[in-house]
């Protein structure tokens, strides 16, 4: 979900994700780059890898969120489908969530 509402342009907006346990937040600028990585106590138990993973599926959830953000308002100013060829669609960030709920 975005961190900053409707009030602000989507295009400055950033979408977190975190694991179910809230052990592991990223929060991901709509454009894609990382902004933020938070980390508690409780993941750093972990292997490392597993502790990537988890960084790696909330980073692919928030940045699904906000090119799915960016689909719905190109949508709604009627781009052409072709137009949005390839862009992330709400499926895509189903399987994504569902595979961050997995971890």
């Amino acid at each position: 979900m975005s961190t900053d509402g409707d009030a602000v342009a989507l295009s400055d907006q950033s979408f977190t994700a975190s694991t179910t346990d809230g052990s592991v937040f990223v929060r991901v600028a709509v454009r894609g780059h990382v902004l933020g990585v938070q980390l508690e106590p409780a993941v750093m138990a972990r292997p490392g890898h597993e502790i990537a993973e988890r960084i790696m599926a909330c980073a692919d959830v928030a940045y699904l969120q906000g090119q799915v953000a960016v689909r719905a308002e190109w949508e709604r100013a009627h781009v052409s489908p072709e137009g949005l060829h390839g862009m992330p669609t709400e499926a895509d960030l189903a399987a994504a969530r569902e595979r961050l709920r997995g971890l």
